[in-house]
């Protein structure tokens, strides 16, 4: 089973993920990125009110799918 790598950007910075987690195709690791997306969204805009989040998916080789948020807050 392929091994598939979940990196993630928040405001400008990026943490590799090191390990890596197994799926059977391409489109169950996007369809994890895609899952897990909110909570990132919930505890990167709890820090900031204006947040970019990016879960860059890879095979270790290339990027595979970016999956992106973005919170904004108008005050008004």
């Amino acid at each position: 089973m392929p091994r598939y790598f979940f990196h993630q950007h928040v405001r400008g910075q990026k943490t590799e993920d090191p390990r890596g987690k197994l799926f059977a195709t391409e489109g169950a690791a996007c369809h994890r990125a895609v899952q897990r997306m909110p909570a990132f969204l919930k505890r990167a805009g709890e820090r900031s009110r204006n947040t970019y989040v990016a879960t860059e998916v890879t095979n270790g080789d290339r990027t595979l799918f970016v999956v992106r948020g973005t919170v904004i807050v108008d005050r008004r």
